[in-house]
């Protein structure tokens, strides 16, 4: 591949430069500006426009409470049940649902997912997160013995959860709220 250049005609065929005349003493850059130049005072306005834009995503704030819901009956769940020996063992009562340990830890890190996705306003985390939520429920409702029985799930305690999970998603569903201000300024510039 050959690129020709024509440097030298476009370098040559530049404009002449034309030297001025030196300032002559009482002229040039430091000299006082004629009379007719300089107004009596510079009248004028100036207008500045601030702006302010602030969002309201529904389905942040929704993730947020679920998911804070979700961490302190995980966290309970597994505190009572204890993690140190066998977490299909205990069977504990919270909020008046039977769990264990090892669905207090899904619970647990569910919840934690949740919340960051929330907190870093991921509407398509929270979504999915949502989704991936309410399945695993629905699965909970129609065989509560999934895991051979290791998490002890209660059928009523997954259809809550499905409902809850529904809600997520149908909040991650609404467009987010932005509302926009604007102020005008104005001030005259003497």
């Amino acid at each position: 591949m050959k690129i020709n250049s024509d440097r030298a005609q476009i370098v040559d065929e530049r404009e002449p430069v034309v030297m001025a005349a030196p300032p002559v003493a009482g002229e040039g850059a430091f000299a006082a500006p004629s009379p007719a130049l300089v107004p009596d005072a510079v009248v004028g306005s100036e207008t500045v426009l601030v702006s302010r834009t602030s969002e309201f995503t529904p389905g942040m704030l929704v993730a947020a409470v679920v998911a804070v819901g979700l961490l302190l009956i995980g966290g309970i769940t597994a505190a009572r049940a204890g993690i140190d020996s066998s977490l299909d063992e205990p069977v504990v009562e919270v909020a008046g649902y039977t769990a264990t340990a090892l669905l207090g830890l899904i619970v647990f890190v569910f919840g934690l997912l949740l919340l960051v996705a929330a907190l870093s306003r991921a509407d398509s985390a929270i979504l999915f997160l949502g989704i991936a939520g309410g399945v695993m429920a629905l699965v909970a409702v129609f065989q509560p013995s999934v895991g051979e029985g290791s998490l002890a799930i209660e059928r009523r305690f997954a259809v809550l959860t499905a409902i809850v999970m529904g809600v997520v998603v149908a909040a991650a569903l609404l467009p987010t709220v932005r509302r926009r201000s604007v102020v005008r300024r104005t001030s005259d510039v003497n």
